[in-house]
């Protein structure tokens, strides 16, 4: 696991944590931080140059990762951890996403099932809506 360098990426917004999973393809893509205070769900980064594409705003592709994590973050507070796969997942790109701004995902779970958990969600960054997006997640266990 990698250190977290409070001079190399920003502190923690009040009622966040840093991911501890800093090896893995997510670690790479962020930091991404997680809500931390209550059971409403949230994952965020702060937009850098690394995560913008040649227009100067993010690219789709972060926000999608971003998206990814928080439908995970959502059906784990909603039924408790599991081990499993995103199944499928939808997008609406509403507007672009400001370099060296706190991005952040939240939603619901609209429906779980045995082996199926369904949520929808939304990307902001400064209140404004970014990214609208939903998703199947599939439990293994």
């Amino acid at each position: 696991m990698t250190e977290f360098d409070a001079h190399a990426s920003p502190r923690p917004p009040p009622g966040w944590v840093l991911q501890w999973h800093m090896d893995t393809f997510a670690g790479r893509a962020g930091p991404f931080y997680f809500r931390d205070e209550g059971d409403e769900p949230g994952v965020g980064f702060y937009s850098e140059n690394h995560h913008a594409n040649l227009g100067g705003v993010i690219h789709g592709g972060a926000l999608m990762t971003l998206a990814d994590m928080a439908l995970w973050d959502i059906c784990r507070r909603a039924v408790g951890p599991f081990k499993g796969a995103t199944v499928t997942m939808n997008a609406e790109f509403l507007g672009p996403g400001p370099v060296g701004a706190f991005i952040e995902a939240t939603g619901e779970m609209t429906r779980g099932a045995k082996n199926l958990l369904f949520a929808r969600g939304m990307v902001t960054a400064k209140g404004d809506a970014l990214l609208a997006f939903s998703g199947t997640l599939k439990r293994f266990s």
